[in-house]
C-alpha cells in the first residue's frame, strides 16, 4: 500500500513539475536571447577592444575550407556575441531539451549555424555520440568553424580534452587556439568560475595557430603528445591574457608536471 501512495505521489509531482518547466523553459528561450544581445552590445561598445591577429581565424577556416578553435571553459559566455562581432561565422551543436532550444536560439541571433543532436539527458549524450555528430556535420558542410570548449562541460579547468583534436584529424582541418579576455568581470561561483564582462571595460582577442594533427595520432603515444602540445599553448595564451590585463594567475593555470623518467638498473 505505502508503495502505491509512493508511486502516485511521485507521478502527481511530476506532472505538476511539467506544468511550471514547459512555460518556464518557452518564456527563458523567447527572453534570453535579447537580453543577452542587449547586455553584450552593452559591454563591446562601452569598452576599448583590441582584435589583435584574431581576424587570421576567419582566414584560416577560408583557406582550408573549415577549422577547429579551442578554448577555455572560463570564457564561454561571450563566445557567442563576441565571435559574432570579430565577424567570426561560426557553427555548432545544441542538444534537443529546453536548454538547447535557449542556446540555439541565442547562437541563431549571432549569427552562428547551430544543428541540433543528443538530448538533455545524460544516457544520450555521451561524448562518442557527440564528436560522431560534430564530425559528420563538418563533412557535410562547407566552411565550418568550430570553437570548442576543452576542458568543458564539467573541467577540470585548464586541462584539455581530446575532442575537438579527434573532430579536426577526422576532418582534415587545421587547429587553432583562441582567447577573448576582459579586465573586469564578474565571476560565477561554478567549478571554472565562468566569466561575465562587465561594461566600461578592456576586452582583447588573442590567436595561435595553425596547429595539424600529426600522422601518428592513431597511436595513443602521439594523441597524448599532441594533446599536451596544445594545452600547453593554450595554458601559455590563457597566461598572457591574465598578465595583459594585470590580473593574478590563477593558481590551477598551469601546465602539467612532464612524465617522471624511471631509471631501469644497469
Amino acid at each position: 500500500m505505502k508503495s502505491r501512495s509512493r508511486s502516485a505521489w511521485t507521478h502527481a509531482r511530476r506532472r505538476v513539475r511539467r506544468l511550471f518547466t514547459r512555460p518556464l523553459a518557452a518564456l527563458t528561450a523567447a527572453l534570453a536571447p535579447p537580453f543577452y544581445m542587449l547586455y553584450m552590445r552593452l559591454v563591446w561598445s562601452t569598452s576599448r577592444v583590441d582584435l589583435g591577429n584574431f581576424g587570421e581565424l576567419q582566414k584560416l577556416c577560408d583557406a582550408y575550407d573549415g577549422a577547429v578553435a579551442l578554448l577555455w571553459h572560463e570564457e564561454v559566455f561571450t563566445v557567442a556575441y563576441g565571435y559574432w562581432w570579430a565577424g567570426i561565422h561560426g557553427h555548432t551543436l545544441a542538444s534537443r531539451g529546453d536548454a538547447g532550444e535557449v542556446i540555439t536560439r541565442l547562437l541563431l541571433r549571432c549569427g552562428y549555424t547551430v544543428f541540433r543532436g543528443g538530448s538533455t539527458t545524460s544516457r544520450s549524450r555521451h561524448r562518442e555520440g557527440v564528436i560522431d555528430d560534430l564530425v559528420a556535420h563538418m563533412r557535410d558542410h562547407h566552411g565550418v568553424l568550430y570553437g570548442l570548449t576543452v576542458d568543458g562541460s564539467k573541467g577540470p579547468a585548464y586541462r584539455l580534452k581530446t575532442g575537438g583534436i579527434v573532430v579536426a584529424a577526422a576532418c582534415g582541418k587545421p587547429i587553432a587556439l583562441v582567447r577573448t579576455w576582459y579586465r573586469h568581470s564578474l565571476r560565477l561561483p561554478t567549478w571554472d568560475r565562468t566569466a561575465i564582462p562587465l561594461p566600461f571595460n578592456r576586452i582583447a582577442y588573442s590567436y595561435r595557430g595553425p596547429y595539424f594533427a600529426p600522422e601518428s595520432l592513431a597511436d595513443g603515444a602521439g594523441l597524448e603528445r599532441f594533446q599536451n602540445e596544445l594545452e600547453d599553448d593554450l595554458v601559455d595564451l590563457a597566461a598572457e591574457s591574465y598578465a595583459v590585463m594585470g590580473q593574478p594567475r590563477p593558481t590551477n593555470l598551469v601546465k602539467r608536471a612532464p612524465p617522471q623518467v624511471i631509471a631501469t638498473p644497469q
